[in-house]
Parts: C-alpha cells; structure tokens; sequence
C-alpha cells in the first residue's frame, strides 16, 4: 500500500505581512484519491472552473474575477461543493482509536510567527526557519497515518514555489538523516507539484486558509469545513520551548544545509 500526502501552506513566514503561517497536508491511499477526484472533477465541470485555489476565489482574482463571470455568490456555491465532496471522502474517527470508515486524512499544523521569533530568542537552538518546523513535523503526521493504516511506501508532493520541500529533501538525502528517520528509505517518490491540476493539494490549500481565517468565519463553506474531522496543531510559544527532549541536538548534529529565514 502507498501513502500518497500532499502538503500546502497558507501564509508566508513573514512577520511584516502576516501574523501565522498554517502547513496543511492532505493523506490517502492511491485507491482513495482516485475516488474523491473524480467527485472533484464533476464540481469542477458543474461550476466551469479549471481548479480551486482558495485566496482567487474569495477576493475574486485572476482566474475568479468578475470579469471571468464569478461573483460572491457563485464563488460560495463552488466552494460549498468542494466542501461536499471532501466530507464524502474523508475518514472517520470511531472508538478505542478505531476508524469507523476509512478514508482520506487532513492535518493542519499552525504556528504564530511572533511566538517563533520570541522562542526562537529564548532558545537559539530552535530550527532557523518556522517553515522548517512544519515540514518536520508535518511529516511526523503522514509518517504516523501510514503506520496507522499499515502503508509500506510513501508518495510526499509539496505545492511548487514553498519553502517547505526544500527542507524535507534535505533530510532525504543526508545521511545522517536518514538513518536516524527509518521511514525516510520508504519514501519513494518526493516531488513538486503545481496545485492547479492536483485536487489534494487544493485540498490541502482550503484547509490551510480557512485555518489561518478563523478570526472571521461569515460564510456556510467555512464553517463546514471546521466541522470535519481532522487533526489540528497549534504551536504556540510554551509548546516551542518544549520540543521532544534531545530533538533538537539530534537534528542539529545532521549538519543540514541552513535555509534562509524570512520570520
């Protein structure tokens, strides 16, 4: 069985513009994401749209203006769709740590960049980049689903242009690295993707805006989306000051190459 996950980041990791910065990964077997695109495909034809990308549609940019014939309306309609069909697909959580129905699986992972940069002082250990942060622990969660659903081989697709991939690669490919990450010689296919003509990372995008616009949740979809199940993380500054004891000396010790930070 592969693990097919699909990670796409809301924000940038730029204090001056935002205030969080959310990496949202999407997780399913190969049998799995067949299903839900062609669901996604059929909204797509129903609403004449090429893809999904969540910012676009909500400020009714580019390939979503109004010149192209979208409006609030019909970009919420479109949206509300989307939503549909990612409830059909995903799974869902039953008792003693069972799950009731199988499915997809939706990870979020949140960090407050001025919580990074305060921690980050106060511990100089810490990863030089916030992004760094996500994608490690980002892919502590596909790694850990896998084992959950017994997965022997892993497929890991970033959004093209994010940051995120770069550090995941590294880690792939040094030594030291890999062999302290066992799970790093299952991954055997790690890629960049371009969003438009792939719905998981769609997926992945609408999950990472809706987390990072919580402070305003106006429309139905939105609020749709926060009642379906997933795990959500939330690192702020106490939980960054308490990494997994010896985490940081491990990584440390790996000599990977430093990222530039735009925190």
């Amino acid at each position: 069985m592969i693990l097919k996950s699909y990670f796409d980041g809301g924000n940038e990791a730029n204090s001056r513009q935002y205030d969080r910065i959310t990496l949202a990964t999407a997780c399913g077997t190969s049998e799995q994401w067949s299903a839900l695109e062609l669901s996604w495909n059929e909204v797509l034809r129903k609403h004449n749209a090429a893809f999904l990308h969540t910012t676009d549609a909500v400020s009714l940019q580019r390939e979503f203006s109004r010149e192209n014939g979208w409006s609030k309306e019909s970009v919420d309609f479109f949206i509300l769709d989307c939503v549909s069909v990612i409830a059909e697909h995903l799974s869902t959580p039953g008792a003693f740590g069972h799950l009731a129905k199988p499915g997809l699986h939706i990870v979020t992972l949140t960090i407050p960049l001025d919580d990074y940069r305060r921690a980050k002082e106060s511990n100089s250990k810490l990863p030089n980049s916030v992004t760094e942060i996500c994608a490690s622990e980002s892919l502590g969660f596909c790694f850990r689903w896998g084992r959950r659903i017994g997965a022997q081989w892993h497929h890991l697709y970033f959004d093209q242009g994010e940051p995120f991939y770069g550090h995941v690669y590294d880690r792939k490919h040094n030594r030291k690295s890999k062999k302290a990450i066992t799970l790093m010689e299952k991954v055997v296919d790690l890629e960049e993707s371009d969003m438009r003509v792939v719905p998981a990372l769609q997926i992945a995008d609408l999950f990472a805006w809706c987390i990072n616009h919580n402070d305003v949740v106006s429309r139905e979809w939105h609020r749709r989306l926060h009642g379906l199940p997933r795990d959500s993380l939330y690192l702020d500054y106490d939980l960054l000051l308490k990494p997994t004891p010896g985490a940081l000396e491990r990584t440390a010790d790996w000599n990977l190459p430093k990222r530039r930070s735009n925190n």
